[in-house]
């Protein structure tokens, strides 16, 4: 076989493994959607009541494997409703001196403030404040003066707008609300108890139990060499053959 011939099987080749990793791809990403979309319509089918703060579970679509993590929203802490001790708790224990996070907690709930909203909508020319929360998503933060560029990305797997609490649920919180949870004043210590196999903190006073209604879903498919990941915050309340509303939705990707 000549050069010519050569060179035309090694590229053949490198189209045929290209298809196949974008074959793989697409797969993966289909697959970690379903995954989202599995979890809400598992937990539709139990009543509010019997589902557990967090549950994790695998499966199989198609030639991708799927595993999928779930947690109930109300563990993390909302940023536009917490008390200014909480956010300044929860700073703390992100890295900033407890003068800088008393300081900037203060601006956070100064930013939320009607006045502050109206001020913003006004300077922006828009004339009457938008409905609705002042923080739309946790990215949001980095807009509040002050706020150090990196921290709202240490402080995503800890905040959420979706929940309306002053308090976070403490049986659902992740590790980073149980420290700052253990920093406020008005906490109790948080001990962990044994039920039915499962190890879950106590609640502390001030945190009432979570609803189960908003969840947050994780899902990493594998197809392949190829991993796809997507996620979604979902109000679970089933009707019209769905699971619930979409909150919010973080598209597959790699």
């Amino acid at each position: 076989m000549g050069v010519c011939g050569l060179v035309a099987m090694r590229l053949a080749a490198g189209g045929a493994g290209a298809a196949r990793v974008e074959a793989d791809l697409a797969a993966a990403r289909a697959a970690a959607e379903g995954g989202i979309w599995a979890a809400a319509h598992r937990l539709a089918l139990q009543p509010a009541g019997a589902r557990p703060p967090r549950a994790a579970f695998t499966l199989a679509l198609g030639r991708a494997e799927v595993a999928v993590e779930m947690a109930d929203e109300e563990g993390r802490i909302d940023v536009n409703a917490a008390p200014e001790g909480l956010l300044a708790d929860l700073f703390r224990t992100s890295g900033l001196p407890a003068p800088e996070a008393m300081v900037l907690a203060a601006r956070v709930v100064e930013w939320r403030e009607p006045a502050s909203l109206r001020r913003r909508a006004e300077d922006a020319g828009m004339g009457a404040a938008p409905q609705g929360p002042a923080f739309r998503g946790t990215g949001e933060l980095a807009a509040v003066p002050g706020m150090p560029r990196a921290l709202p990305a240490v402080l995503g797997g800890a905040v959420t707008v979706h929940t309306g609490r002053a308090q976070p649920a403490a049986e659902a919180a992740p590790p980073a609300v149980m420290a700052a949870l253990a920093l406020s004043r008005d906490a109790i210590p948080v001990q962990a108890t044994q039920s039915a196999g499962l190890r879950t903190p106590s609640t502390g006073r001030g945190t009432a139990p979570g609803r189960r209604a908003v969840w947050r879903i994780e899902a990493r498919a594998v197809s392949g060499a190829v991993e796809a990941r997507a996620a979604a915050v979902m109000e679970i309340a089933p009707g019209n053959g769905m699971p619930g509303r979409v909150l919010e939705w973080r598209p597959s990707g790699l």
